[in-house]
């Protein structure tokens, strides 16, 4: 699918004009296309993986039809009620073979055990009495009773989970009852993660004055990682030609590349340049919005590109905003549904920009609400820490007020479900 020509022939420069947030969503997720590639892995290990390949049932859940209750089987095919007293003749535990109802007896059974042949009723222990070799029937019981009926849950070949689907406990469990110890999912997405700076040093070490610890690598492979992600980290100096050698290496294998800082048009801004002597191309080097405008989309061989700005937030929020989506679409997964909360608080706006603010979502009377959880600075890291979602408030000339609905992004995808 090739991209619609959104931006002038020519993004690449310095009077390339901010691109609206919604249209540059719109370039990131289709610039990227489903991988459509999958692999074997076992069952116990794929929770969080998204299943490749329809899973039909080998065999029925239960396999046989089987007590519900510890009690008695016996047949009550052509008679009413249930005889007062009847000999016992014959026992099944769960996992013992199938066994045979002796005519006009009761035959002691346990929960999960096969019923024996010829039985058609299974009487709870609790309605009965035993004496020696006899049991007695307190109630009448309808023919039936405490039976599972083998498939009754899940007969055999039939379609229990459709591709697409994310695994979880339960459909680990279902798995395991069918008898299906591998299964077919979605291969991981590989993302490599290059942050650009002189300055930045791996944490542990000792700091020189000017350099800082790069806190970018651990925040984008943290908000990235899942289970259907693959994340390399890797850091290089503000050049040049060692951005390029770096991009061009991690475009052999990444599905994705995101590379922090180094985005606007100042002297030791390289990431746009490297992108270009990687053989990259740029459909986006600016978007409407705050903070992060300096961001970049594109692909680098078959790799899409995304470069982010250097600050934490605009760093974070430019992640949550375009890779995390373009790796649902690299997996072949729908697009999440948007969910909306009413602002708690009043904000400043510009017509020309969408804000990005860190919140902190509650409910309240059965409404989502977003509280804000800081104060404005791109540069700082305790309003994230505060918060667990950013609001897209779009841009306009009047203030955003309370009770105003917006979109929210949450911090966890699992939150409110996909």
């Amino acid at each position: 699918m090739t991209v619609p020509a959104i931006l002038p022939d020519s993004c690449f420069c310095a009077g390339a004009g901010a691109v609206p947030f919604e249209t540059a969503r719109s370039v990131a997720v289709a610039l990227a296309r489903p991988l459509n590639q999958s692999e074997m892995v076992p069952s116990a290990d794929a929770v969080g993986r998204l299943l490749a390949a329809a899973i039909e049932a080998p065999r029925a859940i239960p396999p046989f039809d089987q007590a519900a209750m510890d009690g008695y089987a016996i047949s009550l095919a052509g008679r009413r009620g249930v005889p007062l007293v009847l000999p016992v003749v014959g026992r099944t535990s769960a996992g013992d073979p199938p066994g045979v109802l002796a005519p006009g007896a009761a035959h002691r059974i346990m929960t999960g055990a096969a019923l024996p042949r010829g039985a058609d009723t299974v009487v709870m222990q609790e309605q009965t009495t035993r004496r020696g070799g006899l049991v007695q029937f307190a109630f009448d019981v309808a023919p039936g009773a405490h039976i599972r009926r083998a498939g009754e849950d899940v007969s055999q070949g039939a379609c229990v989970l459709r591709p697409g689907c994310m695994i979880g406990w339960p459909e680990i469990a279902l798995l395991a009852a069918i008898g299906i110890d591998h299964v077919p999912v979605a291969r991981r997405v590989r993302i490599a993660v290059v942050t650009t700076g002189s300055e930045l040093r791996s944490t542990g070490g000792s700091l020189a004055p000017g350099a800082i610890y790069d806190s970018n690598g651990p925040l984008l492979a943290a908000l990235l990682r899942e289970p259907n992600a693959d994340i390399a980290l890797s850091t290089v100096r503000d050049d040049t030609a060692a951005i390029a050698r770096v991009l061009e290496d991690s475009a052999k294998s990444a599905d994705l590349i995101i590379t922090t800082a180094g985005m606007s048009v100042g002297e030791e801004d390289h990431v746009r340049n490297a992108v270009m002597r990687a053989g990259g191309q740029l459909d986006i080097v600016k978007v409407a919005m705050k903070p992060g405008k300096p961001l970049a989309i594109g692909k680098i061989g078959e790799a899409c590109f995304v470069g982010l700005p250097g600050n934490p937030q605009a760093a974070a929020f430019g992640a949550l905003a375009f890779a995390r989506p373009i790796v649902a679409t690299l997996l072949g997964q729908p697009p999440a549904r948007r969910i909306t909360a009413e602002l708690a608080f009043t904000c400043s706006r510009k017509p020309d920009r969408t804000e990005l603010l860190p919140v902190r979502l509650n409910v309240e009377q059965g409404r989502l609400s977003a509280c804000r959880s800081g104060p404005d600075g791109s540069h700082r890291m305790m309003p994230m820490v505060s918060a667990d979602a950013i609001a897209v408030v779009p841009g306009a000339s009047a203030p955003a007020e309370p009770g105003m609905p917006v979109e929210v992004l949450p911090f966890s995808p699992g939150c409110f479900g996909r």
